[in-house]
């Protein structure tokens, strides 16, 4: 397993192709008279992941994952990520899902679709036990 998102696996041999992670910061720029503006620092941005994954009829039914993936984001609930290897990324919610048809049999069924996810950090307060849901995970 690579990655998993709340009870989503993601497996690098099957449909995993990637993952970009963000970490922005936020300024606030004051304008001057007759000189160039001054930046503030505000603090960071929440963090986002971008996961592209590979849906091919020879290892999964592509319309039952995207099904999956589309079920979960529609209950708006934050979902723990965590890596392959127990580093423990935090909490996170769904906030697109983007989809390409790469395949299709001559009738029009999915072989092969191609979904970017993103994802968004959540800081809200998670419905679990905050000591329940990092135990056994490593600190980023």
């Amino acid at each position: 397993m690579f990655a998993q998102l709340g009870d989503i696996k993601f497996e690098l041999i099957t449909y995993f192709n990637g993952l970009n992670e963000t970490v922005s910061y936020n300024y606030a720029q004051h304008e001057r008279i007759e000189n160039k503006p001054i930046l503030q620092f505000l603090g960071k941005n929440l963090q986002e992941e971008n996961i592209k994954l590979n849906f091919h009829r020879t290892f999964c039914v592509p319309e039952d994952e995207l099904k999956n993936l589309v079920d979960v984001a529609d209950k708006a609930e934050p979902l723990k990520f965590i890596k392959g290897n127990g580093e423990y990324v935090g909490v996170f919610v769904i906030e697109e899902i983007g989809k390409t048809v790469e395949q299709t049999s001559a009738e029009g069924d999915l072989l092969s679709i191609q979904v970017d996810l993103r994802l968004r950090e959540y800081t809200g307060k998670v419905p679990e036990d905050e000591e329940e849901q990092e135990k056994g995970f490593k600190k980023k």
